[in-house]
């Protein structure tokens, strides 16, 4: 039961392990001024990145810079960030577990790598903090003014509910109180990048002293999903150790019930978050156990013998990663747990001496120490080895100790989703 929870438990945790490195053409500019043009990793960034990997070509080395140590970041797909000194209100909250019955507001200068949306006479920026969406619009002139996602705890007859104390459309009213288009466009403005873009807009093409729009960013044509699915096959063998123990010896001591390679089969299904840096996995298997013949032995002068065999079922659930190593592949990384099941058990020990035969061992017992993975990937193939030790079990006088280790090949059998396109 404790294994079934657990694996319930890793299954709904928000995870971030699978990375899938997306590396396209663009540019960073350095705090000092210099420009350096290559291939820049995009990580669908939902914070402000703390660091960005470039590199100048494909083959060369990738070179991770610190955020403070960028003045801009720009890709091919459209996304532009750009290092910027804001007033940053960080006691907004949309977070449930952090919500309050007051609304605490304190804005604090920060630096940050924030989203540019638009440039021009009045520009946009927008980041978020935390899942909560901060929204930045300038005029010239004028500083910064900060629009934030708000939630806070209300009551009303004896309940208490989730009050939203985003305020957005009277901070514009008061921002772009002059500008008649402005302020009819913010009074339907959705508090999305889409919906201020209009009300900038209005103002910079109604309202600036250009009368033009400014250049609106587009964000990343190659868009990525919260979470993607991938599932594939899976095919390679599983040796399993069914070891004997026993310090006073005894005909069964030292034996090994399995000690051999089975084949292995099944299949797999990923689910993948945003930032394609955790997953979580989960496989279905089935491999084979035990010794297809009886295993004789002999016992005080008698004949004796074991049938120990079947067929292994099992379920794994855990997390899995992936280190990047070069352009093409990555280490895997992994550990979970898995719930078993054994199928077509056939059990039986016989004596020469005795007519009846007795039941001999069961299967595999898990214990709370998870299994442990490793492996090497590349685009849609993986190559995984892993190992589970089972709990000690007794028959008899004799300790037995199971463990097994498993070389497997994976194949994805579903298309990337984030294979580049070309923008329509």
């Amino acid at each position: 039961m404790h294994k079934t929870l657990l694996i319930c438990l890793l299954f709904l945790c928000h995870s971030q392990l699978a990375h899938c490195q997306v590396f396209e053409s663009g540019y960073i500019v350095l705090s000092h001024g210099d420009t350096l043009r290559g291939e820049v990793e995009n990580a669908f960034w939902e914070d402000p990145p703390s660091a960005v990997r470039f590199r100048a070509t494909a083959t060369d080395h990738v070179i991770s810079y610190p955020a403070q140590k960028l003045s801009s970041v720009c890709l091919s797909t459209g996304r532009l960030l750009r290092r910027v000194l804001l007033p940053v209100d960080r006691y907004a909250e949309t977070r449930l577990e952090h919500l309050t019955v007051v609304q605490p507001r304190r804005q604090l200068p920060d630096s940050l790598l924030a989203d540019v949306l638009i440039e021009g006479p009045a520009s946009l920026l927008g980041v978020s903090l935390d899942q909560t969406k901060h929204f930045f619009v300038q005029r010239p002139g004028q500083p910064y003014l900060e629009m934030a996602e708000r939630h806070y705890l209300a009551s009303r007859g004896g309940s208490t509910y989730i009050a939203d104390g985003n305020n957005y459309k009277s901070q514009l009213l008061l921002y772009f109180g002059d500008c008649e288009a402005a302020v009819k466009a913010s009074e339907k403005a959705p508090f999305t990048a889409a919906g201020l873009k209009l009300v900038v807009q209005a103002y910079n093409t109604q309202c600036s002293a250009e009368r033009q729009a400014g250049q609106e960013i587009i964000t990343d044509k190659l868009h990525r999903t919260a979470s993607v699915i991938r599932m594939g096959a899976v095919m390679g063998g599983r040796y399993n150790s069914v070891r004997f123990g026993g310090s006073n010896g005894g005909a069964l001591a030292g034996l090994n019930a399995d000690g051999r390679m089975h084949l292995l089969g099944g299949g797999y299904l990923d689910v993948v978050n945003a930032g394609r840096r955790l997953a979580l996995h989960s496989a279905f298997l089935v491999s084979g156990f035990g010794r297809p013949k009886p295993v004789a032995f002999a016992s005080a002068g008698s004949y004796n013998r074991f049938e120990w065999h079947g067929t292994h079922v099992y379920l794994q659930g855990g997390l899995r990663g992936y280190l990047p190593i070069g352009r093409y592949y990555q280490v895997l990384v992994g550990s979970g747990y898995e719930v078993n099941s054994f199928w077509n058990i056939k059990s039986l020990l016989s004596h020469s001496y005795e007519a009846n035969q007795s039941t001999f061992i069961g299967g595999f017992v898990g214990t709370v120490l998870p299994y442990v993975e490793v492996g090497l990937n590349r685009d849609r193939l993986a190559v995984t080895l892993n190992g589970r030790v089972y709990e000690k079990i007794y028959y008899d006088q004799y300790p037995i100790n199971f463990w097994s280790l498993s070389m497997a090949l994976s194949y994805r059998l579903n298309a990337n989703a984030d294979t580049k396109k070309e923008a329509k």
